[in-house]
């Protein structure tokens, strides 16, 4: 379902794993996504220096269409 959603608020669930995240890959008309307070998202700020910049590289490396 949801093949054509735009525009996902994510915020605060519990999302830990890349594997996980992975699954947001599948939707090909994804173009903005909000993923802070999960887990993976506090993890990789914790792990890189709290870089939002690097996790932005991250996450636009794995889910291509978005643009913000």
């Amino acid at each position: 379902g949801m093949k054509k959603l735009k525009v996902l608020y994510m915020s605060n669930n519990l999302v830990k794993e890349w594997v996980e995240f992975q699954k947001l890959a599948e939707l090909q008309t994804l173009h903005e996504l909000v993923f802070t307070g999960n887990p993976l998202h506090d993890k990789f700020l914790e792990d890189n220096g709290g870089s939002q910049d690097n996790w932005q590289a991250e996450v636009q490396k794995r889910l291509k269409p978005l643009k913000k």
